[in-house]
């Protein structure tokens, strides 16, 4: 009979020991008996990869379950559902703020025990399928378009990412800067985590400990040593995202660890070396806010080695479908295909996409959401709510006059038509207008009449 799946138990107490072992076998896991947090991390780190999930008593000698918890990388690499009979209400909520799962109180009822089990297993699976789906979806070869610009973008991913090279990734936000730097870490070899830090979502107050860690009492709060998201990448790839939000002291602290490969944690003595490998991403001119006084200037220097820039998705009008399609298989869980209404193209490739490729999957989110057990079908009034008001490619809104905005997004519209329709009369039918007043439009507007 094939093992059940492994589940480290992190436990002092011989009894809590044998009793746990009792209940997991009969319920056909696998139980991995630890002592102390020390033999837990041998467990983890082992050759044959880390158990299913953990059991973790709070209460323990020397380091304690709390202190444990905290000083996991961070997503936690198993779930983890912790165990106490002597937990203050704030020691179990701080293990819940830490990544647990759940919090079951000594002696559990096998009822209790199991639900909390079987959940955390549940948990763990789908963030598994989910990290299998993205990792597939940004490798280099798998980066979605059919554009020159994207062609070249993973060419050139594919020569850069094998290098510990600093990479600056820029483009609009929603163009996928993330999923660029996934696919850089997937390509270059690196056997540890790509660990990512949104430096706009995180509060400037609590952005330097996140970061660079802190020992026990550095500052209240701190009741047990954590390692920061910088330690947490050694071995692998450290991802800043929103790179122009981080505050100019913090930019003078990074620049060293980049000098230095060292991090020191808030309350420490001694410096712990890290190989990481950096890339950071922006929707800023990172070269005007230097100019402005806003970043460094040494540090942009450092961080911009290679640059590497994602156009906005109104420049690459031929990557919408592939896009859309990759988006209807992600939602529905398999290849699905997408049926495209009279109209649909051309309504898409009019439309200025200002949220860029995330505004697109949104759409096709609610498509999906909407189609029930039917075919998923693209049409115009799928899209109607933020093609309801076309926003200007170039112009900002002081510049032209609304007659003039209305008439910018009326020769796009027609020039899509015109493109996919390949006619004056394949346009008409698109667009479910009178060919003799289509055309009357063209010449007022200006459009080359073929």
């Amino acid at each position: 009979m094939k093992p059940g799946p492994r589940i480290l138990v992190v436990d002092d107490d011989p009894g809590v020991l044998k009793a746990l072992r009792g209940l997991l076998s009969d319920e056909g896991f696998t139980a991995v008996e630890t002592r102390s947090t020390a033999e837990a991390t041998r467990v983890l780190d082992a050759p044959e990869g880390p158990p299913a999930m953990m059991l973790l008593d709070l209460r323990m000698p020397g380091e304690t379950g709390l202190e444990f918890l905290a000083r996991l990388p961070r997503p936690l690499p198993v779930p983890v559902v912790v165990l106490s009979g002597e937990a203050s209400p704030s020691e179990a909520a701080q293990a819940l703020k830490l990544g647990a799962t759940d919090f079951v109180e000594k002696p559990p009822s096998p009822e209790r025990l199991l639900t909390a089990l079987r959940n955390a297993l549940a948990l763990g699976a789908l963030q598994e399928e989910r990290e299998r789906l993205l990792d597939a979806l940004a490798r280099p070869g798998h980066l979605v378009g059919d554009s020159p610009a994207m062609e070249a973008l993973r060419r050139l991913i594919t020569r850069v990412a094998p290098s510990d090279t600093a990479v600056l990734i820029t483009g609009e936000t929603g163009t996928g800067k993330e999923r660029v730097a996934r696919a850089l870490h997937l390509a270059s070899g690196r056997k540890g985590r790509l660990v990512a830090v949104n430096c706009a979502a995180i509060p400037s107050t609590l952005l330097e400990s996140e970061l660079f860690g802190h020992e026990k009492g550095a500052f209240s709060g701190a009741h047990s040593r954590r390692a920061g998201r910088i330690e947490q990448a050694h071995g692998g790839t450290l991802f800043l995202d929103e790179i122009g939000d981080m505050p100019l002291e913090l930019q003078a602290k990074l620049l060293r660890v980049l000098e230095t490969r060292e991090v020191e944690r808030l309350g420490g003595s001694a410096p712990v070396p890290v190989d990481a490998r950096v890339l950071a991403a922006t929707h800023q001119e990172l070269a005007r806010a230097v100019k402005e006084g806003r970043f460094r200037q040494d540090l942009f220097f450092r961080l911009n080695v290679m640059p590497l820039h994602i156009p906005p998705l109104r420049e690459r009008p031929e990557d919408l479908l592939p896009l859309a399609r990759a988006f209807a298989a992600e939602f529905a869980g398999r290849e699905v295909p997408l049926t495209l209404a009279p109209g649909a193209e051309v309504a898409l490739r009019a439309y200025a996409w200002p949220g860029n490729v995330r505004e697109l999957r949104n759409v096709i989110e609610r498509l999906n959401l909407l189609r029930g057990d039917g075919p998923m079908v693209l049409g115009p009034e799928a899209v109607s709510g933020p093609l309801a008001s076309p926003t200007p490619k170039r112009a900002s809104v002081g510049e032209k006059s609304y007659r003039e905005h209305v008439e910018d997004f009326e020769r796009e519209l027609i020039r899509a038509a015109l493109q996919e329709g390949e006619s004056i009369a394949g346009a008409a039918r698109l667009l479910q207008v009178d060919r003799g007043n289509l055309y009357r439009r063209i010449k007022a507007l200006g459009l080359p009449v073929s």
